[in-house]
């Protein structure tokens, strides 16, 4: 292309498109952020791969890396992945297909950091052990050193950072990755609790919610604290929570918030989107509908098992009602608070009991991800409806929460 060439920049939905006229073959050019510090340039409906400078290195989108993982898993890859994410490279070191350990040049993925976020220590004591921490003195020495941790603690923190480190390389649309085989030396080699493949899946399923979440906020959507939200946690100024909420107090608006938080834009956005599926907060100008998830017949399943928790729900509180007995929502709360603990499952409940459209949405974003997510959401929502039928047959009397279990049993089985 000559000096005097014009190139047209036309602003879509993915990003820009160049085109010219002598471009090879009159093709345009898609231009895409990846990270902070890249831009990729590919060709509109092709595939984004791209060779590197070495064998082994390239560019791929989140579902040709999941697919990868999935083929190394399979045929039981003993090395390295290296992801470049723009700010940061991460590693993951495989054993016959299993993730064994994760390492990470971010500090959002420090062991003090990933413990904060998980609520396992405060802000003080992350800051009083970080600055004992030197070439000889790791942080997890520290937290035993004082108390903090016992030894089954930190080893079960060490395994919580790997799996953070391993989840976060999914939350990007394309990563650079250079993959080395042959048993290379990990600082240190992690036995986790769950199988890769089940990792793998499971990371993907959250992308897919926080990516539907992230489309569905625009520059007017702002943080709404939930009102007695307060009532339900204990949120003590310098736990994550409570700093988080702290911060968004001051920080409404979501461009707001994310341009004033200490971590990463991605952190901060599954800070943001934490806050909402706990129903701690909830967003104002945002589009919570469904019309751009196709509900179809693989969504069936689940959504005749939310319409079922509706009506037993409806059934339930009329029946305490009656009998001038408080409906226990709490319970209900209570217990999906453990589920999403255990695996960030996005269901959730509003003040009435009723699941939330965000709750919804988020449901069958993440259910869309794969054939295993959907069965995942499934018996999520079946466990809920379970646990709602097991509240009635406990608490009302005379052996009428009994009769109301079995009229609607025939539903969940």
């Amino acid at each position: 292309m000559s000096a005097n060439e014009s190139i047209n920049i036309q602003s879509t939905a993915d990003g820009l498109l160049l085109s010219g006229s002598n471009f090879q073959e009159g093709k345009t050019w898609q231009v895409k952020p990846l990270g902070k510090n890249r831009l990729l340039l590919d060709q509109p409906g092709q595939s984004p791969m791209m060779s590197g400078d070495k064998a082994g290195f390239g560019v791929v989108e989140r579902n040709t890396y999941v697919a990868l993982l999935q083929g190394l898993v399979q045929q039981r890859f003993d090395g390295v992945i290296s992801i470049d994410l723009g700010n940061a490279v991460k590693r993951l070191f495989f054993r016959k297909g299993e993730l064994v350990f994760a390492a990470s040049n971010l500090m959002d993925d420090r062991l003090g950091e990933v413990l904060y976020r998980e609520g396992l220590i405060s802000l003080d004591q992350l800051t009083e052990a970080a600055v004992q921490v030197n070439r000889t003195t790791k942080f997890g020495k520290v937290l035993i050193d004082s108390e903090v941790f016992s030894c089954t603690q930190l080893w079960d923190a060490l395994r919580l950072q790997v799996m953070s480190i391993f989840q976060s390389t999914f939350l990007q649309e394309y990563v650079y990755l250079q993959i080395d085989g042959g048993e290379q030396l990990a600082p240190m080699l992690v036995t986790l609790d769950r199988a890769t493949d089940d990792l793998i899946d499971d990371s993907f399923g959250y992308a897919a919610m926080l990516g539907q979440f992230r489309k569905r906020l625009d520059g007017h959507a702002r943080l709404k604290r939930v009102e007695g939200a307060a009532d339900k946690y204990t949120l003590v100024p310098g736990t994550f929570v409570g700093d988080t909420i702290e911060l968004a107090a001051q920080h409404g608006s979501i461009s707001d918030f994310l341009e004033h938080s200490k971590l990463t834009e991605i952190n901060s956005l599954c800070a943001v989107f934490d806050l909402v599926h706990r129903h701690i907060f909830t967003i104002e100008n945002f589009d919570i509908g469904t019309r751009n998830i196709d509900v179809g017949s693989r969504l069936k399943e689940i959504k005749a098992l939310i319409d079922a928790y509706h009506m037993i729900l409806d059934g339930a509180r009329k029946a305490f009602h009656s009998e001038n007995i408080k409906f226990p929502v709490r319970e209900i709360e209570l217990f999906l608070d453990r589920q999403y603990s255990l695996r960030r499952s996005p269901l959730f409940i509003l003040p009435d009991g009723n699941i939330g459209m965000e709750s919804i949405v988020g449901i069958y974003s993440r259910a869309q991800a794969s054939h295993r997510q959907t069965q995942y959401m499934a018996s999520q929502i079946q466990a809920v409806v379970r646990f709602l039928l097991q509240l009635v047959g406990d608490l009302l009397p005379g052996g009428k929460g009994w009769e109301v279990k079995k009229s609607f049993q025939s539903m969940v089985t």
